[in-house]
Order: structure tokens, then sequence, then C-alpha cells
């Protein structure tokens, strides 16, 4: 069949040729409708319980992960000087009229919540009663005071010690909108911008938006440079490595029309560009390229085997050499994909849509591929019009040819000694493995070093914590004003407090108890349901009021528990102290209310980490999905058990290398698992079809496993360079994320090379004898 094909191929060049082009143009023009997204319904689907009781608390309360937050540092002194506080009244009313901002909270604008007579209270805005240029310095300590024991502003506003302050500004839209909120924060960034050094005061943004914004915009920059700097590296490889223009061009398209078919297929069935499918611009092309490379290998080797030292190539030739080469590594290569896209469809077994969707369209990704190498690269190869480089000559073909003689040799003649060291290594893959850990950050998604991440370092340790824990307050009409509901929910943020990770509270029970302290200095809920209600009617003119009480009816309330971000394990633990206690305080009062956690950060890192832990999973269901596929290809239980060695080699190394360096598992570094599979099973089933072609020639057992090596080693050794040198260049990030996948990258592809070169071979010398010789 793959005879047929090739010869169809060659004597309709033409035909064929437009015939492709057609095909992959019309469905590449589809990437014009692919759109981006990094939301929390990315992860989960829109029938998933976690975020439908989110998006529905959205719906009434407005985002959750839209709160920007612009840092304040003085230079000396601290924030509470009336000059300074002028000039933050100043920067909150020009954000507050910017476009795209629903709110601005901060310490000028905030009520000032004084009691003035018995039952009576000033909650006029802080900057309406700043002392005057001829305050003495008593009244200006009293003033002092009164700031940094107001019982709301600290330390959601200002710092304990007055130092640091933060202006909260709620974007109208949520952070996961993020083409129409990148535009925002620029905005936002150029208002701040221009108040910077005034007084001595320093900004920052920090806050989900900000990572986001940021985020993005790294992204963009990185592969605005990586990209072509990967294309320009991978090229002059190419022309170093084979010096024949079909030879380039050849990987090049395999790379490029596997990824340009399947993105164009994901714009026409509307399936969006996310965290995990954008890693299919490395995924995809590493595996094409590899069964290019193979192929174009087999066709030098044909070649050379047909013309004699310095013999010009004939078009009869040629042609005669591609048909052997399809013919005999079409076969491999359909192998090589058969088992890859099962492995990746199994992913359809996972309980997060997000990787069922990825497995798809990877497989689809893959198949394209296969199409490429069978279709495309014979095409290009028809227009070849010299003869590759002749192992006798001092070229680079020369050198690679000695070093693969020898490493078959060393794994042929000292199996023994391949297998010691090997099991060695294994050993401590497993050890330092063994250390690995599952988590996510959210906000660490920067450069430690990063002006952002800085920020966020910031109010994290001295305002009132980056991360949002929301509590949705739902019971009957009045329910919020019942005394002891509101006593019940301060307790549980008040002991919420004492967590580490804890940094603030608030909500109508923080409210109520802060003006009954501002109105007789005890921090308690009043003991009637008529008292709590003089005192919302008090607070009627508080703007932020409507953002935690549902006034129509107060039947319904809004706490927020802010915290650091500590990563999704710490985080959860903490939520999940938090749900506990909820559920305990609520007990006695299930016949007037209820409560629930929920939030961005909530949902959001439970659905991170049940990816990541679903794809090592299904990466698991791959390996043996593929290991019987190997077993049902080679019909021989003992090879396909030699087999597994070199396919699991890879993945074990690189999580020692985790662990080793301390690296978390997020889906990034996951996704390098999958293609390091990918290329370990490709190499390994390329050297077993052609270690059983030797045999069928009549070669002798070690005769065969050399030859294998000698000429499957050769692309197999130049795929790895290509792949490692790809994977390496991403080490130039300024994305932590990036930096991990190109040296986890380039370590388990390099590795996955050595397990072919010489693991395999040893497991064939030692264990591969075919019975009867």
């Amino acid at each position: 069949m793959f005879e047929w094909i090739a010869r169809l191929v060659l004597r309709n060049r033409l035909v064929v040729g437009l015939l492709l082009s057609a095909a992959v143009l019309s469905v590449a023009a589809g990437g014009r409708n692919l759109d981006v997204d990094f939301s929390i319904q990315a992860f989960f689907g829109s029938d998933d319980p976690e975020l439908t009781t989110l998006r529905e608390f959205q719906q009434f309360w407005g985002p959750d992960d839209s709160l920007l937050m612009v840092t304040v540092e003085s230079e000396g002194g601290d924030l509470l000087e009336p000059a300074r506080l002028s000039m933050l009244s100043e920067l909150s009313e020009q954000l507050s009229v910017s476009d795209g901002v629903a709110t601005v909270h901060s310490l000028p604008k905030s009520p000032r919540m004084h009691s003035i007579l018995p039952g009576m209270m000033d909650l006029s805005p802080i900057d309406e009663a700043l002392p005057g240029d001829d305050a003495d310095s008593d009244e200006l300590a009293r003033w002092r005071t009164e700031l940094l024991n107001h019982p709301t502003l600290v330390p959601q506003l200002l710092a304990p010690d007055g130092s640091t302050a933060v202006i909260v500004v709620e974007l109208a839209v949520s952070s996961d909108q993020i083409h129409e909120m990148r535009p925002i924060v620029a905005n936002l960034r150029e208002v701040v911008a221009g108040f910077e050094g005034r007084n001595g005061l320093h900004f920052e943004t920090a806050g989900v938006p900000a990572v986001r914004a940021d985020f993005f915009d790294v992204i963009y920059r990185d592969q605005f440079i990586m990209l072509p700097l990967i294309a320009v590296l991978i090229l002059g490889l190419l022309i170093g490595l084979f010096r024949r223009t079909h030879a380039v061009v050849a990987p090049i398209l395999a790379a490029i029309v596997p990824v340009m078919m399947v993105f164009g297929i994901m714009g026409l069935c509307g399936e969006p560009m996310g965290i995990l499918n954008q890693s299919y611009i490395t995924l995809i092309p590493v595996i094409a390229v590899a069964d290019a490379i193979h192929m174009v290998s087999r066709f030098h080797e044909e070649l050379r085997r047909r013309l004699a030292a310095g013999e010009a190539l004939t078009n009869e030739v040629r042609d005669e050499a591609i048909r052997e080469a399809v013919s005999r590594i079409g076969l491999a290569c359909l192998l090589t994909t058969a088992t890859t896209a099962v492995g990746f469809l199994s992913l359809q077994a996972a309980d997060m849509i997000i990787l069922r969707s990825f497995g798809l369209y990877a497989a689809a990704g893959i198949l394209l591929a296969y199409g490429t190498v069978v279709l495309i690269i014979p095409l290009v190869l028809s227009f070849a019009r010299s003869a590759p480089p002749g192992t006798d000559e001092h070229g680079s073909i020369g050198v690679l040819d000695r070093i693969l003689s020898s490493c078959a040799d060393l794994s042929i003649h000292r199996p023994g000694l391949v297998l010691f060291v090997t099991a060695l290594f294994l050993a401590l893959s497993l050890w330092m493995g063994s250390k690995v850990v599952v988590d996510n950050n959210l906000t660490a998604m920067l450069a430690p070093e990063h002006p952002t991440s800085m920020a966020n370092r910031l109010v994290d340790e001295r305002m009132g914590g980056i991360i949002g824990t929301e509590i949705d307050i739902v019971g009957e009409p009045g329910a919020l004003k019942d005394p002891d509901l509101l006593r019940a929910l301060l307790r549980l943020g008040d002991e919420s407090l004492e967590h580490d990770l804890a940094r603030s509270a608030s909500g109508p029970p923080q409210l109520v108890a802060g003006l009954q302290e501002a109105l007789v200095g005890r921090r308690e809920i009043p003991a009637t349901r008529a008292e709590v209600a003089q005192l919302l009617l008090l607070a009627e003119s508080i703007p932020q009021l409507s953002e935690i009480l549902d006034l129509s009816d107060f039947s319904r309330g809004r706490m927020v528990l802010r915290s650091k971000d500590p990563g999704a394990n710490e985080y959860l633990l903490f939520g999940e102290e938090v749900e506990a206690r909820l559920r305990d305080v609520m007990a006695p009062l299930a016949e007037t209310a209820s409560a629930h956690i929920t939030g961005t950060a909530w949902v959001g890192y439970r659905g991170i980490n049940k990816v990541t832990v679903d794809l090592r999973n299904s990466l698991t269901i791959a390996f043996v999905v593929v290991t019987l596929i190997i077993l049902v290809l080679l019909r021989s239980p003992r090879l396909a058990l030699l087999c597994l060695v070199p396919n699991a080699l890879p993945l074990v190394a690189g999580y020692g290398l985790m662990g080793l360096c301390g690296w978390l598992l997020d889906p990034t570094p996951a996704v390098v698992f999958t293609v390091a599979l990918g290329i370990a099973v490709d190499d390994t089933i390329h050297l077993m079809v052609r270690y059983r072609e030797e045999l069928q020639r009549g070669r002798e057992h070690k005769a065969a496993i050399r030859t294998a090596v000698l000429h499957s080693g050769r692309a197999v050794v130049l795929t790895s360079i290509l792949l490692c040198a790809g994977f390496a260049v991403n080490t130039l990030s300024s994305f932590p994320s990036m930096l991990v996948l190109g040296m986890l990258g380039a370590f388990v592809i390099f590795i996955a090379m050595l397990c072919d070169l010489f693991v395999l071979p040893a497991l064939l010398s030692r264990f591969g004898q075919p019975r009867g010789t």
C-alpha cells in the first residue's frame, strides 16, 4: 500500500501538490476564528457543580476576580500625612472615572466611622476631615491614632504601621475576559504612573487582573522572540546536519502543516486555545519532525545503497529510493502514529473536559502529521537534485556513524554494564521523583522579581491578602439582620484569622461589629435585631454596603476571607478548614440561613490541581495502552516487555529531575511527559521495526541490533538534537513555567535518546535472542 501511495504521488506531482495545498490552506483558514480562553470554565466545563455555583454567585454579586490593587509605599515617614492622603484622594478620583472601572475603595475615600454624639456617627469620607495646615501635633496624633484603629480599614486598605496602603479598583469585567481586561489594566497603569514619585510615594499594581495581564504580555513577548529563535536554530541545525535543500524543507513542512491544520480545525469547531492545548505548538511539531527525519534519513540511506561515491543522482534512482523509504518508514510511522494517537485518545477517560478535549485534538494533530509524512514529504523529496554525503566523507554523517557504531558495540558486548548503570540511574530517579509535589500558584505565574510579583508579596505580607475566599450567605428575608447569624459569622471570621495564611475578613458581621465599636467602644454584634437594623440604617450612605448585602430584603450577604497565596495545596487545606468550621457554626441556624464557600480561587485551585493529577493519571493509562499496542504489533510479549524500560525511564528520569530541582508538577511540565512518551515510543518502534527487518533479511541477532542502531539511530540522534535545542531555547524565557518546560523537555528527550541508543540494544542483546537461534 505504501509503495502504491509513493507511486501515486510521484506520477501526479502537480495534481497532488495542488490538492494538498488547497486542503491545508482551507483547513488552516479556520484558525482565523481561534479564540483564547484561560478562564475557569475552560478547566471544568459548563456542567460542573462547582463552576455552576460560582457562576450563580458572580451573577448576583459580580465578578470576584476583578480586584486590581494599587499598592502605595512611602520612601520616608508614613502615609498618614494630610498632603499624601490628599494626593491619594486625587488618584482615587481619577481611577474611579476611568473606563472599565466599577468602583474604587481607598483610604481617603472610606467612611470615617466616628461617633460624634450618642446614637450618631460621622460617616463622611476621611478626606473631608483631613487636618489643616494649622493643626497642632496633638490633633495630628489623635487623627493618626484614629485611622490606625479604624475598625474596617486595617489591614484591608492600610498597613498596621501606616507605612503602606492599597487602593482597590474593582473592574467592570472579570479577569477571565482577558481581551477586555488587558486594555483596562494598561489604562489604569498609565493613570497611576502619572502620580509616581509625587510626595515621595511609590506605586505598583497587584492582584489577579495584574497577574493575568502581565502573564499574557510575557507570553506574547516571549513568543515573539522565542519562536523565531527556535525556528532559526532548528533551520540552522537542519542545514548543518543534512546540507541538502530537500532534507531541510521536508522536516520544516512536517512541523508546520499539522499545527496549522489542527488549529484551523479548532477554530472551525469553536474550540479555544487555553493553557493546556497551547502546548500543541511544541507537541505536534516534535512528533511530526521525528517521523519526517526518519523518512529523510531512510531516503538518504537508500540513495547511498544505490549510488557509488561521486555518482550523479538520476530521477529513476531517486524515485526508487523514495518508494523504498515510504514503503519501509510508512509502516513504522503508521505504528508510531497509532500508539501515540491511542495514547492521547485514552485521555477521554479523564474526568476533566479540558483533558478530553486536549486528547482529542492532539490525536487529530498526530494523524495529520502522519498524512504529512506519507504524502507531503515524498512530494518534497521528489525534487531532490543531489545525493547526500556518503559515509566515507569527513562530514557530520561520518562522525555520527562512528559514534553510533561505538554505542552499538558497547551495548551489544557489555550489556551487563549498561543495564547495571541503568538500574542505578532508575533507582536514583525514583528516589528523587518521590519528592515531586503536585501544586500550582495562581499569583506566582510571573518571575519572582517581576514588579507585579513583588507587589503581590507586599499585599500578602503587610496588607489584607491577595486571594479571596468567598462565603455566600442566603436566608429568609431579613436573615442578615439576625444577631445570632451575624455573631456566628463574626466568630468564624475571627477564628479564621488565627490561621497563618489569613490576613483579613470583611462582610456584614465585620461591618456591623465595626459600627458598634465606633458607637459604644466594643466590637460586638448588638443583642437585638432592632439594634442591628438601626446600625445598618446608619450605614446606608456607605457605598460599599450594597457589595456585601442585598439591601432589597436583607436575605443575602457576602463575606470575604482574604489570605496569602501559598499555592493550591496549602490554600485548599485552609479552605477545607474554613468549610468545616462554617458547617459547624451554621448547623444551629439551618432554619434561618445557609452558607457555602465559593470564589474563583477556591474553584480555580481545585480545578487546576485536578487537571494536573488527571493528566498524570491519564499518562499512566496511555503508557499501559501504548505497551499493549506494542505487544500486538510485535506479537511478542518478551519484546514488548523489553520496550517498557526505554519508554518508561525518560519519564521517571524527568520526575527525578523535578524532585532534585524542587519544581512543582503543574499542567505545563506534565505536558512534557506526554511529549517524552510520544518521542520515546516512536523511536523505540522505529528501532524495533528496523531490527526485525534486518532479522528477516537473514542477519545474525547482534548484527541486526547493530544495523538497527546504526541506521535508525541516525534519525533518533538528529531528531533528539533538534528537539533538545528547541526545548533549550525556552530556558531564555522570563516566564517560570516556560523555563521549567525548556530544561525538563531537553533533559527528558536527551534521556530518551540515550535509552534508545544504549538501553534498548543492551536489553535486546541480553534478553532478545530469537528462539531457535
